[in-house]
């Protein structure tokens, strides 16, 4: 299915190092909302996707990965600021990224820089 939409990541992770690479992966497509958990945009198809890539770092009977779709960051209730309500719309990675590529990129500024335009 083509829909479009953002979804909720989360992810319990046993090993530290499985648990780095990981995190890597999901900060390089989405924003971190706390340790384990992040917001990432996409089709249902480059969700599953990238889930699927996760799962392959994955020791499956030891881990937990879940993503859960929202209708927009801005609705999650929150007991504090929610930076993300004055944020209409955000576009998160690539769509014909290859997580098969084992290039090394340039660093990025942070997705918070990037959005507040510092």
């Amino acid at each position: 299915m083509k829909r479009k939409g953002w979804y909720l990541v989360a992810y319990d992770i046993a090993n530290p190092r499985r648990l780095s690479k990981i995190h890597r992966t999901l900060k390089n497509e989405g924003l971190a909302v706390q340790k384990s958990l992040f917001l990432v945009q996409g089709t249902e198809f480059r969700i599953n996707q990238l889930l699927d890539h996760i799962a392959s770092l994955m020791a499956l009977h030891k881990d937990d990965l879940r993503a859960y779709p929202i209708t927009h960051p801005s609705k999650i209730w929150t007991n504090g600021p929610n930076p993300m309500a004055d944020f209409p719309v955000l576009h998160f990675g690539t769509e014909k990224k290859n997580f098969k590529s084992k290039t090394r990129k340039k660093p990025k500024k942070s997705l918070w820089k990037r959005l507040l335009g510092l």
